[in-house]
């Protein structure tokens, strides 16, 4: 196969990808009942640990308004905990206190599939899927960014 075309099926496939991430995210919310807003932000809170409500928001795209809402149904749900900043008391932190139990049986069913597909690539390969994924985050945050600014 040639450059040209390998490049192609490499775009092709990350669009197949892209689109069943979502159908995926999709999927969980409706099974677990949980708003796909809500497991992006639990998700970025399960890494983080805990966020203000700005970081909140660009995490997920979501307004000061929506993230206002989500952060009241996280909490009264008992997933998350608001709290004052004690460097600066004006500043609240919003604090994971949990994974709902359904959504970590999802991420466990996923997570357990990740070490074979895994298994199939030697070190070399994961350094270079590993940066390929972060330099494709780094790419779809500057558009977010740039298609934001354009509105």
């Amino acid at each position: 196969m040639e450059r040209k075309e390998t490049i192609e099926k490499l775009i092709a496939s990350i669009h197949k990808e892209t689109r069943a991430a979502g159908l995926f995210v999709h999927t969980i919310s409706e099974i677990t009942g949980i708003h796909s807003t809500d497991i992006r932000c639990l998700e970025f809170l399960s890494e983080a640990h805990s966020a203000t409500a700005g970081e909140l928001g660009r995490a997920t795209g979501l307004t000061t308004g929506a993230v206002t809402a989500m952060i009241d149904r996280l909490e009264n749900g008992g997933f998350v905990k608001r709290e004052a900043d004690k460097k600066d008391r004006r500043k609240i932190i919003i604090r994971l206190l949990g994974i709902p139990k359904k959504l970590k049986l999802v991420r466990e069913m996923f997570s357990k599939q990740i070490p074979d597909i895994l298994a199939e690539y030697n070190t070399a390969e994961l350094l270079l899927i590993a940066n390929w994924n972060i330099k494709m985050a780094a790419v779809f945050h500057e558009k977010i960014s740039k298609l934001k600014a354009k509105d």
